[in-house]
């Protein structure tokens, strides 16, 4: 097999890192102006809670440096807007965030991919927010870089900020929300992270009873074997996979890392405990079917009452068809519904 040209690889990565199509310094802009503050203003909205593994320097007013802080800190923040303007307060410990967060809402813990900036994941955080009504969860990690390579690494790097973040949010759950579902959704890369977790040494520290649905949201981990380790995730009631075997971005990464990438497809034996989500027919090269901005998901709302359901911890039930496909793990294929 000839391997692709340096500049081939180059392009490929650009591409995959920028969404296709946008310049690298489009994309690294952010919609709004982020201020760190030490009182929140009472008039703001789409209040999410961040975690965060970036390199953040409190002493210099909370200034930014590259990569992951070194000594494995991680820092709390509640963020919301007003407007354009977007507010972020430092927190002491997690229990400060009962004063911002809805005690009546579900809570849902969002893990980016590849290349995205802090005001890229907060921006994340308040669209899903206002989407899907629910209290964000923001796993922030640094993953804008140009080669895959060190994302991969980072993700091994934060696998134990992740458990030890998920302790902290299942104690907060039980004391003060516990009535609300709580729901996790690993986006592209960051399913990275959600492998390394399955480590005996990490998983047997997670809370075993916090997750009622996984979503592995067009997954950019290798296809082979990956049920050997989805098998030992026993942390949550229910997993989703959602495929696309025309997503463009999983194509880029396909090419890059040499590998088939779960987001595209499976083949082989599937996870007994997982159900896999086939909208191959429908989503033509989408990546991203959440954030309601495609076409596609305008012109199919069932696209949204899935991820509604699956993020607010509810069991999707298959019926009728709605255009794409449930796989199970029995081989059963369900055409599903939402009633």
């Amino acid at each position: 097999m000839k391997l692709p040209s340096i500049f081939a690889v180059a392009l490929l990565s650009m591409s995959f890192s920028t969404g296709f199509g946008r310049s690298l310094e489009d994309y690294l802009k952010s919609r709004y102006e982020l201020h760190f503050v030490e009182n929140m203003p009472a008039q703001v909205q789409s209040r999410i809670l961040v975690i965060s593994t970036r390199y953040f320097k409190p002493e210099e007013n909370y200034s930014l440096k590259r990569g992951l802080q070194p000594r494995y800190k991680m820092f709390l923040f509640i963020a919301g807007l007003i407007g354009d303007q977007g507010y972020i307060k430092p927190l002491k410990n997690i229990s400060e965030a009962t004063q911002y967060l809805p005690s009546d809402r579900d809570f849902l813990v969002y893990v980016d991919g590849h290349g995205k900036t802090f005001e890229q994941a907060l921006e994340r955080g308040f669209e899903l927010n206002d989407r899907f009504t629910i209290n964000m969860v923001v796993f922030d990690w640094p993953t804008d870089y140009m080669a895959l390579r060190k994302t991969v690494h980072n993700a091994d790097e934060v696998a134990a900020n992740f458990v030890i973040a998920m302790r902290e949010l299942d104690v907060l759950h039980e004391k003060y929300y516990h009535s609300s579902a709580v729901s996790a959704v690993f986006h592209s890369m960051g399913n990275h992270i959600l492998q390394n977790i399955t480590n005996p040494h990490l998983i047997s520290h997670m809370p075993q009873n916090l997750f009622n649905n996984i979503i592995l949201n067009a997954a950019a981990v290798r296809q082979h074997n990956h049920a050997k380790w989805l098998e030992k995730l026993t942390i949550q009631e229910r997993i989703y996979i959602t495929v696309n075997d025309e997503d463009r971005t999983l194509q880029g990464a396909k090419i890059l890392r040499m590998a088939q990438q779960l987001g595209l497809g499976y083949r082989g034996s599937m996870a007994s405990n997982a159900r896999y989500v086939n909208f191959s027919n429908i989503a033509t090269i989408e990546h991203n079917l959440f954030l309601g901005k495609s076409q596609i998901e305008k012109n199919n709302l069932n696209i949204y009452h899935f991820y509604d359901l699956a993020f607010h911890g509810k069991e999707v039930q298959f019926t009728d068809n709605t255009g794409f496909q449930i796989f199970n793990p029995s081989d059963i294929n369900f055409l599903f519904s939402f009633r």
